[in-house]
């Protein structure tokens, strides 16, 4: 007889320095109440987030939290106002420092994630924190699958602009009349 591999759950919070001296490596899911801010963004979100965590030194000695996820959303298109589900990934590097100072010394090119005092990381917040920024800034199906019919604009169209005559036209015709009329007073 099988059975069905067991899916475990990431933990919501670890102590992250010791993970980074353990090279410890978290593989799970994270159930979709769970991620409120996410939640909120899109229209739901279909199944649990597949994640996958490593926490590590690298070679420079920086603690490091390397990460990927996945999830299946639905978000609704700005063309036709329906919904239709997008996957989303994630992947993300974080530097991990227990102070200000630490912070402001990490090179440019890295993200830093200030740590609490004890060190412990809530790993929902930095997942649920990519996950929003890959998120698409402006959701629409593929034209050939909307339903709007094409009455909407991608920004592939050349501006006409009507021929309008210069309002001031107006004001130097009045000119020129008052200034007939002083001439014909004399």
């Amino acid at each position: 007889m099988s059975t069905a591999p067991k899916t475990s759950v990431i933990p919501r919070r670890v102590d992250a320095l010791k993970a980074c001296t353990q090279d410890a490596s978290y593989k799970g899911i994270i159930m979709p109440d769970q991620l409120p801010r996410l939640s909120a963004a899109v229209v739901s979100i279909q199944r649990e987030v597949t994640a996958k965590i490593d926490f590590f030194r690298d070679e420079s000695g920086y603690r490091v939290m390397s990460g990927e996820f996945d999830a299946l959303v639905s978000v609704e298109c700005q063309r036709c106002l329906s919904t239709f589900d997008y996957d989303l990934h994630a992947r993300m590097d974080l530097f991990l420092v227990i102070s200000e100072t630490q912070l402001e010394s990490l090179p440019k090119e890295c993200e830093g994630w200030l740590l609490d005092e004890d060190g412990e990381a809530d790993l929902y917040e930095a997942v649920e924190e990519d996950l929003l920024l890959a998120l698409p800034i402006v959701a629409y199906h593929d034209k050939a699958d909307c339903q709007a019919e094409g009455h909407y604009s991608t920004g592939d169209f050349t501006e006409v602009v009507p021929d309008k005559k210069n309002p001031f036209e107006i004001l130097g015709s009045l000119k020129l009349a008052t200034k007939t009329d002083d001439s014909e007073e004399k």
